[in-house]
């Protein structure tokens, strides 16, 4: 199974835009991911979603977070998350891929911060490799404004991520013993900036009961959609799920 970083941003868009403090909610939802890797085909994916605002600590999907300065505009927090971009030549229908190496999920370790104004939000956020797997370094900066109405509540959304050499080779290289064993050319990536744009929505059906949909397109860099392992220029990821507010 392969979900890309696409899923981190529609699942966490909520949780760190609307959700007030001491909130907590819990649910369940769908995930529709075009992978940008040759022979994948699985396509749709459950997942739980998990969201905590405290005072002090957060868990925004698959990222939490503890607080070390925070007011009415600023947010400053050190952060772990789970990245679930993995790759399993097991899965893979095509002959080639499936005589690459795996390629494995991790957990990261780095920080965030958040600037609120009447006209939106930013968010800058960099973290690395805390199990060493690819041993790389990704970032991200964002901006996103959530526009609310009685019952729903959008929230348009743009960016752009940042991965690092190591991470880029990790997931998407091929080393040289692959290539001799699949017939791939051997590749090596550098860093790369990926532009995304995103829109969520939330609609609440009743005073706990919510139901959710997030879309984020994002175009790959060279240094992604240039490798052996990839067919495709850009990736899309749609979740929709639904929550219950405690």
């Amino acid at each position: 199974m392969i979900i890309k970083k696409n899923l981190l941003i529609a699942a966490a868009l909520f949780a760190s835009s609307s959700a007030m403090a001491g909130e907590f909610s819990l649910g369940a939802g769908a995930v529709f991911n075009e992978s940008p890797y040759k022979g994948y085909n699985k396509n749709t994916t459950a997942v739980p979603l998990i969201s905590y605002e405290g005072d002090s600590f957060y868990i925004r999907q698959t990222t939490g977070g503890w607080i070390l300065w925070k007011d009415g505009k600023n947010e400053i927090s050190l952060t772990a998350s789970w990245m679930p971009l993995h790759f399993d030549p097991d899965d893979n229908d095509d002959a080639r891929m499936k005589q690459l190496d795996e390629r494995k999920a991790s957990a990261f370790l780095g920080g965030a911060y958040y600037r609120h104004e009447r006209w939106g939000s930013l968010k800058v956020a960099a973290s690395g490799d805390a199990m060493d797997e690819s041993g790389g370094i990704v970032g991200e900066v964002s901006y996103f404004h959530p526009v609310r109405m009685e019952r729903l509540t959008l929230i348009p959304s743009v960016g752009v991520f940042y991965s690092d050499a190591s991470y880029n080779d990790y997931y998407y290289g091929v080393s040289g013993s692959e290539s001799r064993r699949s017939g791939l050319n051997q590749y090596s990536a550098g860093d790369s900036w990926s532009p995304y744009v995103g829109l969520a929505a939330k609609y609440q059906l009743t005073q706990s009961l919510f139901l959710t949909a997030s879309a984020v397109y994002n175009v790959l860099p060279d240094d992604v959609k240039n490798s052996p392992m990839i067919d495709r220029d850009d990736s899309f990821t749609l979740l929709t799920g639904v929550s219950w507010r405690f």
